[in-house]
């Protein structure tokens, strides 16, 4: 009966091709994951460019500018390796952004050290190490990285004003820390409102995501009984004519209509009318597989598409339903109650046929079961 399992027969014939939720979220993030492996590893490449022309023109030392480039691209050759091998896929940060923005900073302040009278373009490399940090984590992670930076920095600074002060003197290496300590902290709480800010906006997503499933929902239910609504139905009977055009065999389908429904509504009311409906599509619900298909077709009638080859096991399903329905009693709002009795037509679908033409054979074999006296079972 449940929609799921049509829509599994969908994909079963190629009409729907959909991916468990789990795996298309893991997808998600490593396609994100690649963007941000993309972006540091040109960020981190952009600088080796820079480091090769100090050391050109003598401005840095060649030996150390050899040694560095290769390192400082290490991280995001071993996070591309890892993403590209699968090791970080269920990780929340596949790319590994935060190592990798942190050996980044390490490696700003390498270059710092190394370019000498040239050392203020460090800095911007620095900035650019902390702003895609700022747009890729969370707002902790980057106060964690910008205490990490200050650490790195005060000790690079300390050590170079120590070891070559004509190259680093110890006044203009307090005014690039003041800098630090005046920038860094705005990063870190820009990085915080921005967080602030994909949580909210991850807030609204996941609530429009739950509206659209519920309108969803609402859209493929019959709001009285519960069951799937004459739409869902219609679709049902196309994915199991796709399955059957596909595959081979056939299935069976069911018009169901309750006996005497206008004189229960006349009788008892509209309330009573929906008691009774409310009434049998719990019985037909508990009498369905949950293969099948079971929907209210309209007014007092209802669907039910049966997955079976056999038009024997179809009629035989089809009459223990019309035996719990004459054995149900349903009490009524008014106090009083009734017993039903329904009408059953079956046809099986023919290879070829439009469902349509389906749909009016079992049609006809109800008319024929109403015409008969009611309470019975007609194939056509």
């Amino acid at each position: 009966m449940q929609w799921e399992s049509v829509h599994q027969g969908a994909q079963t014939a190629g009409d729907a091709q959909a991916a468990p939720a789990a795996p298309r979220q893991r997808l998600r993030r490593g396609e994100g994951g690649r963007r941000q492996l993309v972006t540091a590893t040109a960020s981190v490449a952009a600088a080796i460019p820079l480091m090769l022309g100090a050391a050109a023109i003598g401005r840095a030392h060649w030996g150390a500018v050899l040694v560095w480039a290769p390192l400082s691209m290490a991280m995001s050759l071993f996070a591309w390796a890892a993403l590209q091998l699968g090791w970080t896929q269920r990780w929340r940060d596949p790319a590994l952004t935060a190592p990798q923005v942190a050996w980044s900073i390490g490696s700003t302040a390498a270059c710092y050290a190394m370019l000498g009278p040239l050392r203020g373009a460090a800095l911007p490399m620095l900035a650019l190490a902390l702003l895609f940090g700022i747009f890729a984590l969370p707002a902790a992670t980057v106060r964690r990285l910008a205490a990490w930076t200050l650490a790195v920095y005060a000790s690079t600074l300390l050590l170079m004003a120590h070891w070559q002060p004509g190259r680093y003197p110890p006044a203009e290496e307090v005014i690039h820390f003041a800098v630090l300590l005046l920038t860094v902290p705005v990063m870190a709480l820009l990085a915080t409102r921005m967080s602030e800010l994909r949580a909210r906006l991850g807030r609204q997503k996941s609530e429009l995501e739950e509206a659209l499933a519920r309108i969803r929902e609402l859209a493929a239910c019959d709001e009285l009984t519960g069951l799937h609504n004459r739409r869902r139905g219609s679709e049902a009977l196309q994915v199991h004519r796709a399955r059957a055009l596909r595959h081979g065999g056939t299935f069976v389908v069911a018009m169901v209509d309750i006996d005497h429904f206008k004189a229960i509504n006349d009788r008892h009311g509209h309330a009573g009318g929906d008691a009774v409906l409310r009434a049998f599509a719990d019985i037909a619900g508990r009498s369905v597989r949950t293969a099948d298909t079971l929907a209210r077709w309209g007014g007092e009638e209802f669907l039910v598409v049966y997955e079976t080859e056999e038009p024997g096991a179809a009629s035989a399903a089809a009459e223990r339903l019309r035996r719990s329905a004459s054995e149900l009693v349903v009490e009524l709002p008014d106090g009083s109650s009734t017993r039903l009795t329904v009408s059953v037509g079956l046809a099986s679908w023919r290879s070829g046929e439009p469902v349509e033409v389906l749909i009016a054979r079992a049609d006809r074999a109800l008319y024929r079961a109403k015409s008969e006296g009611r309470n019975r079972v007609v194939t056509d």
